[in-house]
């Protein structure tokens, strides 16, 4: 009894481990999984990051030339002869010497100069933080559309076998209609040639997913190698589409599309970087302050400090009277900076416009496209239908099923290709005007 107790109790066990692990299947990566795979992995963000972080440490040291500088310096000296000083009234020697020193400069007027360049850092800042979230929002619209690739392959191939399997019924039955006298065995090498033309579509269909799985993984940052199933969305389109006007999306681009606010950052900077050098022509006024020690013996008490210390303080003042007019010529490539940066952002405000206006087009072709494809998809299943009840009932000919067969693959891949085609459309005016979010 005992045995028995043991060996039920053993099955058990084994039951609970092994049982999960056979019910185990891998991950399905859903659109959210993988874009966040892809902002990890991406290097373009990674040097995006790099280059805001080394925006952010210039602005803390925009904020420290407010601050003073101190500085203390300290020295012990040995010679190889000895030295002869007067020390409380008395000739002492010695061959070392103990010094240390300390300083304090704070600038109180530097041309502004010091504003300038805060104002360029800020600018400068807020624009690398732009070109990172830009970035960002170019990395998901690679993925979005990668992803939205691979499914609608998957469909397109869906199709394909779909279309196989109905070609080899046919293939079947038509033979069966040869045995009895029904079809001529000319009818049966067509179907033959129909259904390898279909074979082939197949297996270029499946290339088709195992390409666009590749390339979603290189825009993950994975090996490509590595097989991935993503998680199916709905392919259906919402019915009330929402119909768009160029000047209201144009407006709201230019509020929020980061690559232009990134221009307009840059202009911020470079106008401030005239002002940087225009600060040559004035004054540098600042307080320094020093206190300084020096003795040939290390200090034992507080009157060997106070007998050989001294401090100094003051403002100083320094103005630039002749550099070879170099301040000049700064000051102009300055304002030539200026000009260009100006075009630059002309030019990017014309981008942005065109691209809101390009994706509304394809949006507005997108959808008459689907329009058009829903309605073959229904006379191509009504034609194909029609077709195979004639040449089952001999009033028809196998050409014309073949040629309604052809008609309605093409007329599904066409609805397909429209379906993603607008899903396409609507991610890239989602990023031209600047509200592309995960």
């Amino acid at each position: 009894m005992k045995q028995i107790l043991v060996s039920i109790i053993t099955i058990i066990f084994l039951m609970l481990i092994y049982f999960p692990l056979y019910g185990q299947t891998e991950k399905q990566l859903s659109l959210n999984d993988c874009i966040e795979i892809a902002l990890r992995n991406n290097t373009s963000i990674v040097a995006a990051e790099s280059n805001a972080n080394a925006a952010s440490a210039k602005l803390r040291f925009s904020r420290g030339n407010f601050l003073p500088t101190i500085d203390a310096y300290s020295q012990w000296q040995s010679r190889e002869k000895k030295m002869y000083t007067i020390r409380f009234d008395e000739l002492v020697s010695s061959r070392t010497s103990y010094y240390y020193q300390f300083q304090v400069n704070q600038p109180i007027f530097t041309g502004f100069s010091n504003y300038a360049s805060l104002k360029q850092s800020c600018a400068e800042n807020e624009m690398y933080k732009n070109r990172l979230s830009w970035t960002q929002q170019n990395v998901v619209l690679d993925v979005k559309l990668k992803y939205y690739n691979v499914l609608k392959n998957e469909q397109l191939l869906q199709v394909a076998e779909e279309t196989l399997e109905t070609s080899n019924e046919e293939l079947n039955r038509i033979e069966a209609m040869e045995k009895i006298g029904s079809a001529s065995r000319a009818e049966v090498y067509q179907q033959k040639v129909r259904m390898g033309e279909n074979k082939l579509n197949v297996l270029n269909a499946r290339n088709a997913v195992i390409t666009a799985k590749t390339e979603l993984n290189h825009t993950l940052g994975i090996d490509v190698t590595k097989p991935v199933e993503l998680a199916s969305i709905p392919s259906e389109i919402d019915k009330n589409i929402i119909e768009y006007d160029f000047d209201q999306l144009a407006q709201e681009a230019l509020q929020n599309r980061l690559d232009y606010k990134a221009y307009d950052n840059l202009l911020t900077s470079s106008k401030a970087g005239v002002q940087i050098q225009q600060s040559a022509y004035y004054p540098r006024v600042s307080f320094f302050g020093n206190y300084s020690w020096w003795d040939v013996q290390f200090p034992q008490t507080k009157r060997d400090i106070d007998a050989f210390d001294s401090y100094s303080f003051g403002v100083s003042l320094s103005v630039n009277l002749f550099n070879g007019l170099r301040t000049n010529a700064n000051i102009q490539q300055a304002k030539a900076q200026v000009l260009a940066v100006e075009a630059d952002l002309e030019q990017a405000k014309r981008q942005v416009m065109l691209d809101v206006k390009q994706a509304i087009l394809e949006i507005e072709k997108a959808k008459e496209n689907m329009a058009v494809t829903l309605e073959n998809v229904v006379s191509a299943e009504e034609d194909y239908r029609l077709a195979s009840e004639r040449y089952r009932i001999g009033a028809g000919t196998l050409l014309e099923q073949l040629t309604a067969q052809n008609s309605l693959t093409k007329a599904k891949v066409n609805q397909i290709q429209a379906v993603y085609d607008y899903k396409y459309a609507i991610t890239v005016l989602d990023l031209a005007v600047g509200k592309l979010n995960w």
